[in-house]
């Protein structure tokens, strides 16, 4: 205990925490419905006979709805956020929303544009392994057996987070196959790809993204002589490694591509709930937007963010309160709540919402209000995420009346607030939960983040959300602005729930496929030049593990009979250095 003033400084708090761990202590690209390029067409068909090119939800029809639903900000005394840094530094980097470098070109910006990749070889593939930490793999196709084998790089470290890629390798067989049948045959020449996955990519070049590179971090080799790689997850915003490509997340929204990929039914994630509690998006029917209850409303579990890239904090009670505030005092609370907001800037985003609540709730109590803020832990970070309310962990914080844990709300609750945000976690962003808030008749007040998934790309701000800052400093101004413009932002929350219902539909979620799966896995088989492996054959087979075979076969069916993809494969830990 300590009777210091609730004053004290970051440095302050900075050295308790070292002195205790040292004691031992802990693009663009629009969702075109049903739209895509003639040389996909011959492809893909929705159904038997319709072509994509026939689809009634063409490019230009979607544009033409999307620009006519464009809120202008400045028209609504916000400043055009492409004007701004969306985030401040908080020891990360920054980026321009709407145009991060028009000099750059990604890998993503040619398939996406159907411009061939360059070309690439094995020395490539295996270049590559040698930018990432952790988490990348080698998949080759061998036709004299029909399999698929994943290779790790042996000089790599085996984590948690590579059950993800073994996850995402499974699948992406799977898809390899039904998708491009005539492409992996015994009579086929081999084929070799690179492939990561996890939260974000595990880079080892990390003093490239803490010093803000606008540009490829590899700056004289740029894109040349780079093999692309395909990871599933989230992905850096800026074009620091232009070769990645991002695919679709592990978990839900690979397994319904691969799904839809076998029986062209979309997932029962992706429609609306059929029931009370039922798998589903819950669109918020016989709700209108004026009745929702005005409250950002946010639900979650206590993770880190980003940490391989920054020393933002998970706060340590001891370290941040106990010892900088005199827990006697008449008003602890409000002396705790001035500890965390003078050192707002060193919490992750998750903590700094919690603060936000904090503030609202002692403001509220001034005004006999409803608090505009209500972002809470609903789980904390564990086995199975124990629940956050009645935690030991968070006990010493509850005994002072410090708002951060609250109980978790099923998305029929959660669809009855007027206002949501979908906070980053680990890797950034939340993965499943932007598109369930999407659907819902409330407002999306955005993360902006250092990195984003695949579906970010199909979604425009002021169009479909309210964009805020990585460290949330906007966000009581943005709010500020949704009460004050509730038909503009009425506009953007139909908006957005139209945009979920649309791609919820055969026609919404083909184009989905052909723009996030099948355009990126046709553009990295093409500039694969099969035979060229030379000597470099010999430096795979010393460098690289094998950990996951694949069978041959009709996979289609066999997937289809699996509750999972869980026994798809063979696999197990590779060998490593």
């Amino acid at each position: 205990m300590s009777s210091s003033s609730p004053a004290s400084s970051s440095a302050q708090v900075h050295n308790n925490m070292q002195s205790h761990r040292q004691s031992g202590r802990q693009r663009v690209v629009l969702l075109a419905i049903g739209c895509a390029a003639a040389s996909l067409a011959s492809i893909y068909t929705l159904g038997p006979t319709v072509s994509l090119d026939d689809s009634p939800f063409s490019a230009s029809r979607r544009l033409q709805t999307q620009l006519g639903m464009y809120i202008d900000p400045k028209s609504v005394d916000i400043k055009q956020f492409s004007e701004e840094h969306i985030y401040q530094n908080n020891n990360l980097v920054t980026a321009d929303i709407e145009n991060n470098n028009p000099t750059i070109t990604t890998y993503t910006d040619l398939v996406h544009n159907e411009i061939e990749l360059p070309k690439y070889t094995l020395q490539q593939v295996i270049e590559e392994a040698k930018t990432m930490r952790s988490k990348y793999a080698i998949l080759r196709y061998d036709p004299t057996t029909d399999n698929f084998t994943g290779y790790y790089y042996k000089n790599e470290r085996w984590v948690p987070g590579c059950y993800k890629l073994m996850h995402s390798l499974s699948a992406l067989t799977v898809l390899l196959r039904t998708i491009f049948p005539e492409r992996f045959t015994p009579n086929s020449p081999e084929f070799i790809m690179g492939v990561s996955s996890g939260d974000y990519p595990a880079m080892v070049d990390q003093a490239c993204i803490m010093r803000d590179q606008d540009g490829p971090c590899d700056e004289e080799g740029g894109l040349k002589n780079k093999a692309p790689v395909l990871h599933f997850g989230s992905v850096l915003r800026k074009p620091m490694f232009p070769n990645m490509i991002a695919m679709p997340m592990p978990g839900e929204h690979l397994d319904c591509f691969v799904s839809w990929s076998t029986s062209k039914e979309v997932c029962g994630q992706f429609k609306p709930q059929p029931h009370i509690g039922g798998p589903g998006l819950v669109f918020g029917e016989g709700l209108t937007y004026d009745e929702l209850t005005p409250q950002v409303i946010w639900r979650g579990t206590d993770f880190p963010f980003l940490n391989l890239f920054n020393s933002l904090d998970q706060p340590d009670y001891e370290d941040y309160i106990e010892d900088n505030i005199d827990l006697n005092a008449a008003n602890p609370l409000a002396d705790a709540i001035a500890v965390m907001r003078e050192n707002y800037s060193m919490l992750v985003p998750r903590w700094q919402g919690v603060v936000l609540t904090a503030e609202a709730e002692q403001e509220a109590l001034q005004t006999n209000s409803l608090p505009k803020v209500n972002i809470k832990f609903s789980s904390a970070k564990g086995k199975g995420k124990p629940a956050a309310v009645g935690n030991p962990k968070y006990k010493q914080w509850e005994d002072i009346g410090f708002p951060l844990a609250g109980h978790g709300m099923p998305p029929e609750e959660m669809s009855k607030f007027k206002y949501h945000i979908d906070i980053g976690g680990g890797g950034g962003t939340t993965w499943t939960g932007t598109t369930g808030k999407l659907a819902m008749p409330g407002l999306l007040f955005h993360h902006i983040t250092p990195t984003k998934d695949y579906i970010h790309d199909h979604l425009l701000p002021w169009v479909h959300y309210v964009p805020v800052q990585s460290d949330l400093s906007d966000l009581r101004e943005k709010v500020d602005w949704a009460e004050t413009h509730p038909d503009e932002a009425r506009k953007i929350a139909e908006s957005a729930t139209e945009f979920m219902r649309q791609m919820g539909t055969p026609e919404g979620y083909e184009n989905l496929f052909v723009e996030d799966v099948v355009k990126p896995l046709k553009g990295v088989i093409d500039a694969y030049v099969p035979g060229s492996q030379g000597e470099w054959e010999e430096v795979f087979k010393k460098s690289f593990e094998p950990f996951i075979e694949c069978p041959n076969g009709d996979v289609g069916k066999l997937f289809r009979w699996q509750a999972s993809m869980k026994h798809m494969c063979n696999k197990w830990e590779p060998k490593l250095s």
